[in-house]
C-alpha cells in the first residue's frame, strides 16, 4: 500500500472523507508527499516521492478529480517516467503494481520532503515566468525540475543527486 501524505492545505481542500485510519505499513518504493498550491488562480498539486524526491505535478486540479485519483496519478506518473526515460512502455504495468493501492494520510511532517516540495514549487513558478519556458509543456517543466540537483535524502551534506537518476535506481531495486 502506498500512502500519500497530504499537506494541511491539501487536507483542508479534500475534507475528511478521503482519509483512512493510520496504517504503519511501508512501501519499499517509497510513499509520496502531496501539497496543493495556486498558480495564476489555478489549483495545482505536487507529489514528491519520499525516497528519490522525484516529483509529479498535476495542474488545474479540481475536487472532482480526486474521486478517481489513483487513475489520474498513475497516468501522470507513468507519462512523466516515460518522458524522463526512467521506464519504457513495457515497464508501465510493473511500475503501477509497485505503487498500487493509494491511500491518503495526514502529513507525516517529513522536513526534508516538505523543504524539497517548497523548492520545487519555487522552481516551477520561476520557470513559468521566464520567457524561455513560455512554449513548453508540463512534461518539460516537470522533467527540468527532476533533473535539478537536490541534496535531500543524502547522508553527507556535500552529496547531491538528481531525482531522475534516484528514481531510476529505486525502481530497479527489488524488495
Amino acid at each position: 500500500m502506498t500512502k500519500i501524505f497530504c499537506s494541511h492545505k491539501l487536507k483542508d481542500f479534500l475534507g475528511q472523507k478521503y482519509f483512512t485510519p493510520k496504517d504503519d505499513t511501508t512501501n519499499h518504493y517509497g510513499d509520496w508527499n502531496a501539497h496543493l498550491f495556486y498558480y495564476n488562480g489555478l489549483k495545482n498539486v505536487i507529489l514528491v516521492n519520499n525516497i528519490s524526491y522525484y516529483s509529479v505535478f498535476l495542474t488545474d486540479i479540481k475536487k472532482a478529480d480526486f474521486k478517481d485519483f489513483s487513475t489520474l496519478f498513475f497516468n501522470r506518473l507513468t507519462e512523466q517516467l516515460q518522458y524522463d526515460k526512467v521506464i519504457g512502455p513495457a515497464d508501465v504495468l510493473i511500475t503501477i503494481q509497485k505503487y498500487a493501492s493509494l491511500h491518503f494520510a495526514r502529513t507525516n511532517n517529513d522536513k526534508k520532503t516538505i523543504g524539497t516540495i517548497n523548492d520545487f514549487v519555487f522552481q516551477y513558478e520561476v520557470r513559468k515566468e521566464h520567457y524561455y519556458w513560455v512554449d513548453k509543456n508540463l512534461l518539460e517543466y516537470n522533467s527540468s525540475i527532476n533533473e535539478s540537483f537536490t541534496g535531500a535524502g543524502r547522508t553527507e551534506s556535500s552529496a547531491y543527486g538528481r531525482p531522475i537518476q534516484d528514481m531510476r535506481n529505486l525502481l530497479d531495486t527489488s524488495p
